[in-house]
């Protein structure tokens, strides 16, 4: 249980829970998301709007392949990166384990009802989007854990749960 990719649709708590799972269980968290805009010194928000997307995906999967390097780590990552085979190679060849945080998404609307940072919601529907990936990201996943609204500490033992019976 050192190397702990967490999955799912922006809003989904992933990482909330990585927090939680470093906390409770002494692993190092590191947000994909957060990495990037460190290492190219802006948000990415600006990597869309400057560079568009495949600029942005292609930061991802250099970030992905450097950090599913080391173990001891919980990834989260950001809602978009397992939609990319490449990066799913990657954190598997790397050892690992691939968790979809499937929150309801009358959930996650809530949560980012008053979220403008997101590139992806402003360019597109929110029903559309989640739809189109949810499948992506259950077919991605080693383990699924399927949420309502329980605290990240609650998550993050049924992550434990989940990975200490497989």
């Amino acid at each position: 249980m050192n190397a702990i990719a967490l999955c799912g649709f922006m809003g989904c708590g992933k990482t909330t829970v990585a927090l939680a799972l470093e906390k409770n269980y002494k692993l190092k968290h590191i947000d994909t998301d957060k990495y990037i805009e460190e290492k190219e010194n802006m948000l990415i928000s600006q990597m869309f709007e400057n560079f568009g997307e495949n600029y942005f995906r292609d930061k991802e999967h250099d970030a992905i392949c450097t950090l599913s390097k080391e173990k001891g780590f919980v990834l989260s990552l950001g809602g978009g990166a397992v939609t990319f085979e490449r990066n799913v190679k990657a954190l598997k060849e790397n050892g690992y384990k691939i968790v979809f945080i499937n929150t309801d998404l009358a959930i996650i609307k809530k949560r980012l009802e008053n979220d403008s940072s997101r590139p992806l919601l402003k360019s597109n529907d929110i029903d559309t989007l989640y739809n189109s990936r949810l499948p992506i990201y259950e077919s991605a996943s080693d383990i699924i854990i399927t949420c309502s609204d329980e605290d990240a500490d609650t998550v993050a033992q049924m992550i434990v749960n989940k990975i200490k019976k497989a």
